[in-house]
Order: C-alpha cells, then structure tokens, then sequence
C-alpha cells in the first residue's frame, strides 16, 4: 500500500543486497537491525535474511591470506595439485 492504493505486481528480478555491521564485527547479544543499523521499513522489503558470521581465527585467516597470494604470484606448488587428473 503506497498514498492508499493497494497493488500487486509481479517481480522480474531478484535483488541480493549485503551489509557491513557497525563497528565492524556482528554483535550475536544485538538484533540483526541493530547490528546494520537498516530502518524498519527498508528490512521489510527483503524475504530472506543470511547473517555469514567470520569466527576469528588467526591461523586460518593467515592461510587464507597466503594462499591468496601466492596464487596470484603464480606459485607453482600451489595451482598444481598433490595429484593427476587420472587418479
């Protein structure tokens, strides 16, 4: 309902959107509007919500990171696989 008319369209298209909580980090003792800190009438027009939470791990994160990078400098030991296509 928008000035009083009510009306249903159809949708053609899927939106995806994606948000950065406050400060960085999700706080798990906040709702999720709390944490991105969206209105209540720009959340009511999403269907579905995914909170992805990052656990902090400063070993895999560093992995990560690494492998990142060393594939971008075309590391050999990391784009050829520990085995053959025909095993």
């Amino acid at each position: 309902t928008k000035a009083g008319i009510t009306a249903t369209l159809n949708a053609r298209a899927s939106i995806l959107a994606a948000a950065n909580p406050i400060h960085g980090r999700y706080d798990r003792s906040k709702t999720l509007r709390a944490n991105v800190q969206l209105s209540a009438p720009i959340l009511s027009r999403f269907d579905l919500f995914f909170v992805v939470l990052d656990e902090c791990d400063d070993v895999a994160d560093y992995n990560v990171a690494k492998h990142i990078i060393d594939v971008h400098r075309c590391d050999e030991a990391v784009v050829d696989p520990p085995f053959s296509q025909d095993q």
